[in-house]
């Protein structure tokens, strides 16, 4: 109940008292009962809002949102851990940067068959002097190899889950459009061609002298980029479908390696016996061409 200040009293009759009066909280109206007697209980008739009311409801309601944070902060905690990084990286993710990199680990979960696991040397990612990249049919950044950050000094954090066409060249965004869209073979069975070869400029934070800066400050390297289109069919389960259910969509994407192709202004380090330099006039003859 609470409480409350008299004011206004009245007679109404037959020993009956009003008035009005104002509560912790409240006011309303105060009275004894007809024929009551001096000292008995009076009652309140609360009129309207509620404050005291109003503020547990904003306190619950604080509640229940530092609740909900609580528990989506655990299951990002628990996602993190989950994916396949150290510890140490996963821990240092913010959510937008688990979301992209669940997402990209579950394409790349459907687009790898199952099977017994097979040893994989780390001398092969040395061998092919350049970096795998894995590219869905939308541009978006799948997977790249850790090594990745020797050749564009971009790590493989930083970029898968990406678009690509947000690190190529202007210029180039248009090719590596029609690269990434199906293409028919000349034979009267119209095979598929899944053989990709290109090259493009990518945006690279390492200098000439292998030191690392700014995005904003990042200049272009060409990469020659050779591979295959892979497609991921999923397979129907349980009886067939019938109209109006979803259909799981194939998932296609094109597996790459990326090799660097050094500018001859910025060669510094001796050629391998494979590679020659060559200058040309804008005809095409040449001007120069070392012994190789």
């Amino acid at each position: 109940m609470g409480w409350g200040v008299r004011r206004g009293l009245r007679d109404i009759g037959g020993g009956g008292v009003q008035g009005w009066g104002v509560g912790r909280g409240h006011w309303g109206i105060w009275g004894a009962g007809v024929g009551s007697k001096k000292g008995a209980l009076g009652y309140w008739r609360y009129r309207g809002g509620d404050r005291s009311t109003t503020e547990l409801r904003k306190e619950k309601s604080r509640d229940a949102a530092r609740c909900r944070r609580s528990k989506e902060t655990e299951v990002f905690y628990q996602l993190a851990h989950t994916l396949p990084f150290a510890r140490g990286v996963s821990a240092h993710l913010d959510k937008a940067s688990i979301m992209r990199l669940t997402i990209s680990y579950l394409r790349m979960h459907k687009l790898i068959t199952s099977g017994e696991p097979e040893q994989v040397d780390a001398c092969y990612l040395k061998a092919l002097d350049g970096f795998v990249m894995v590219l869905t049919e939308e541009g978006d950044m799948a997977y790249l190899s850790e090594n990745v950050s020797k050749h564009l000094g971009l790590t493989q954090l930083e970029l898968i889950g990406h678009s690509v066409f947000d690190f190529i060249h202007p210029c180039d965004q248009e090719e590596l459009q029609d690269v990434l869209s199906p293409r028919q073979g000349f034979s009267k069975k119209k095979e598929v061609k899944t053989e990709r070869s290109f090259s493009l400029r990518m945006k690279s934070t390492l200098t000439s002298r292998g030191r690392t800066v700014n995005l904003k400050s990042a200049t272009w390297k060409v990469l020659h980029c050779a591979g295959h289109m892979r497609s991921y069919t999923p397979a129907q389960e349980g009886p067939e479908e019938g109209e109006g259910a979803y259909a799981e969509p194939p998932l296609r994407c094109l597996v790459l390696i990326c090799e660097a192709i050094p500018h001859p202004a910025n060669i510094e380090t001796p050629l391998d016996s494979s590679t020659f330099l060559s200058q040309h006039s804008m005809d095409m003859k040449f001007t120069y061409c070392d012994e190789r």
